[in-house]
């Protein structure tokens, strides 16, 4: 008992415990900056019917499970069925009396978005909020995609997919009094650059900058082409998010015991959780003094500035007419009124 005494005055004597401090000092340090802003906002959004892409996991699952105790209605569109009622159970497990229900939806394929939306219209009167959430990286190693290869899957699941999903849920967006299309950025979108072959000929990781900075890119049109409609189209960017599912699906990481075991803390370290990464979409979706708010770029619950290229309506326009093309929208997909008058709201606005 002596000698434990002894040593443990040894330690506190010592710089022990100063240098351990430090650590836990720095790590909480890193750790409260990464997490970013929350959304603080109380507001209930009761009545409202909400579809997320993309929500078995990850930000678009987060944010379900908030927005359905906020009192909406949530549609979780997923490819795979199992994970989505098994996401489904974990909220109705937290929330008994949940409004949720699970529609399958591959968005990398045309026809399943089709399909989807004509469920929509035969079970819902309107849609109050669409936040395009499903993204990958597809990884080179796998088998060559469906659209001329691993880069052009990726973009069909990040952009091509959700630009169709959206022009054919805007006759049901348009029906409330307050629309709102929710389309997940990334912080990748600033090194991309515009693809008119939309990935075809990329690498992975060069794709999914490409696609991001596409669907900003369309987010800032949008809102031009619908100005004055009840209707508003904004971007955000969630942050470093980890438990996304991006880097296993890119790299070994999520089957490597020992990668994991080097690398995982600093993905703890310095990326978000995927509720963290959830908060401005969440806010997007509930703000009330956002209901006029369209055309921007979110991060951290602000509006940021995007890349250079997204308020570049010439090489926006462009984008949009080639993806036209490629989608084979029909006719009646495409109601909107050409104006092309406001900019993104300014963060004084949004105090008022």
């Amino acid at each position: 008992m002596d000698s434990l005494m002894s040593d443990f005055e040894t330690f506190t004597n010592s710089w022990w415990p100063y240098i351990i401090s430090l650590i836990i000092s720095i790590i909480s340090a890193i750790r409260f900056y990464v997490a970013g802003t929350y959304c603080e906002s109380p507001v209930r959004i009761d009545g409202k019917t909400v579809i997320i892409t993309g929500s078995s996991g990850g930000v678009g699952f987060e944010t379900a499970k908030e927005l359905v105790k906020r009192g909406a209605t949530v549609i979780l569109a997923v490819r795979n069925g199992e994970k989505g009622l098994r996401a489904l159970e974990r909220i109705k497990w937290i929330n008994s009396d949940a409004k949720i229900q699970v529609k399958l939806l591959d968005v990398s394929e045309f026809s399943s978005i089709r399909n989807f939306v004509d469920q929509i219209n035969d079970e819902y009167a309107k849609i109050d909020i669409l936040i395009n959430n499903a993204g990958i990286i597809r990884d080179n190693s796998k088998e060559i995609g469906k659209f001329g290869g691993n880069g052009g899957d990726t973009f069909l699941t990040n952009y091509l997919g959700p630009f169709l999903l959206t022009h054919l849920l805007l006759p049901l967006l348009k029906k409330s009094d307050n629309g709102r299309v929710i389309n997940i950025s990334a912080l990748a979108h600033f090194n991309g650059k515009l693809d008119l072959d939309f990935g075809k000929n990329s690498a992975p990781l060069v794709a999914f900058a490409d696609s991001k900075l596409a669907l900003t890119m369309f987010t800032k049109y949008m809102a031009q082409l619908h100005n004055g409609a009840k209707i508003t189209f904004n971007s955000v960017s969630p942050g470093l998010v980890r438990n996304t599912g991006h880097i296993s699906n890119y790299s070994n990481l999520g089957t490597s015991f020992l990668t994991k075991f080097a690398v995982w803390p600093w993905l703890w370290l310095f990326l978000k959780t995927p509720y963290q990464g959830s908060q401005t979409v969440i806010y997007l979706a509930v703000e009330p003094k956002l209901h006029r708010v369209s055309g921007c770029y979110f991060s951290d619950c602000e509006i940021k500035e995007p890349a250079d290229i997204v308020n570049d309506l010439t090489a926006c326009k462009s984008l949009y007419e080639a993806s036209c093309k490629v989608v084979e929208c029909k006719t009646e997909d495409f109601t909107f009124t050409e104006k092309y008058e406001t900019e993104c709201t300014s963060k004084i606005s949004l105090q008022k």
